[in-house]
């Protein structure tokens, strides 16, 4: 299994994702997550805790992976 691209729907941010299993997803966050993610925005309003994970790159991901364009193993 490899990493695939995916760009999040929401804001653009570009990331490497690998689905292990429908439950486990590995990402790799390729922009600069302080610039382009809505979430993680330094200037983010109101400001955000950073906990490490991005609702609507979740969503993305969960997307991608039921539409087929992101593999998920059986």
């Amino acid at each position: 299994m490899t990493m695939e691209p995916l760009d999040c729907e929401w804001c653009g941010t570009y990331v490497l994702v690998e689905k292990n299993s429908w439950h486990h997803t590995s990402t790799q966050w390729r922009s600069d997550s302080r610039t382009a993610c809505l979430e993680y925005r330094d200037d983010a309003e109101p400001p955000r805790i950073r906990s490490g994970s991005c609702s609507a790159l979740r969503n993305s991901i969960n997307q991608a992976a039921t539409d087929g364009r992101i593999t998920v193993p059986e």
